[in-house]
């Protein structure tokens, strides 16, 4: 009886934990961005705090910009959509299944000069005796902060403020601007908060400089892009050319994993049949071996 007292007590608690984990509130609005809070066709402004339901739709104006989290996980909505939050959360929970994507599309590391680098020399520069106004132009290269605040912003975690800068930059410099090294920032930032479609011409653009440092993790990314999209003839080609130029890559068996699950969801199961087997044999102390083993079962 005692037991069973408990667990009335204890119901209520707990339908009011659940409710607070899967809260879906605003963060962040700029420009005109307006919710549909019930889907009845009643629009109000958005706002940062505003709690928002399954049922809500999300529209954002030509300037509009906005910002919220859904059981943890941060996503944008760029300017000119309408997006339907039951949707964001289909997406949102197919993303949560992938609990390795984080280390199957880690992102490079910032390159370039550090910070102290950037003064050291700029400070040496001031100090030069002979120097002449326009040696001293690059001195002060408000470009270069940019870039820099930019992957500062990146490497924190802080994907909506690295937007607005790489935004910007290829904005005024070019899609290829910093020889790719912006686009790839931006389109990585964007699929990290689930603007998918947003981010395939940054991504498509910075697997275009296989020479760079950040070739491996931009041809990943990519990949996943277009699997989440539905895009499977995409991604098979992207994770393929991953497993030809990187053949003993890290990632190998994330991209053998993704190949199979293409191929699956394309119906050709005797295809995915086969990289799911190469992942059970080959990477048995891999993060993705039991993921390649559920797969099989299911064909």
């Amino acid at each position: 009886m005692k037991k069973l007292v408990w667990v009335l007590f204890l119901l209520p608690l707990l339908s009011v934990a659940c409710l607070f984990a899967s809260e879906i509130a605003i963060t962040y609005t700029s420009g005109g961005c307006e919710v549909d809070l019930y889907g009845n066709d009643i629009w109000r402004d958005a706002a940062v705090a505003m709690v928002l339901t399954s049922d809500s739709v999300i529209r954002t104006g030509s300037n509009g910009d906005l910002e919220l989290e859904i059981n943890g996980n941060t996503i944008t909505v760029g300017p000119g959509r309408t997006v339907e939050i039951r949707i964001l959360m289909k997406s949102v929970s197919e993303k949560n299944k992938f609990g390795w994507l984080k280390k199957a599309t880690r992102y490079a590391k910032a390159f370039g000069k550090a910070e102290d680098e950037w003064s050291e020399t700029a400070l040496a520069g001031v100090r030069g005796d002979k120097a002449e106004a326009e040696d001293l132009e690059w001195v002060v290269d408000f470009e270069d902060e940019e870039l820099a605040r930019g992957r500062t912003l990146f490497k924190e975690g802080k994907y909506t403020d690295a937007i607005d800068i790489f935004d910007k930059i290829t904005d005024e410099k070019g899609i290829d601007a910093e020889n790719g090294e912006a686009a790839y920032y931006l389109g990585f930032s964007l699929f990290s908060t689930l603007r998918y479609e947003d981010s395939i011409p940054y991504l498509a653009e910075s697997i275009s400089h296989t020479d760079r440092d950040f070739y491996e993790s931009a041809l990943m990314t990519y990949s996943f892009d277009q699997y989440f999209l539905g895009k499977y003839k995409e991604s098979l080609e992207g994770f393929s050319s991953y497993l030809e130029t990187f053949a003993d890559g890290e990632l190998v068996p994330y991209a053998l994993l993704m190949l199979g699950k293409c191929y699956k969801d394309m119906g050709l199961k005797d295809e995915a049949r086969l990289y799911f087997i190469r992942v059970r044999n080959e990477f048995p102390d891999s993060d993705v071996y039991m993921d390649a083993v559920d797969e099989m079962k299911e064909l």
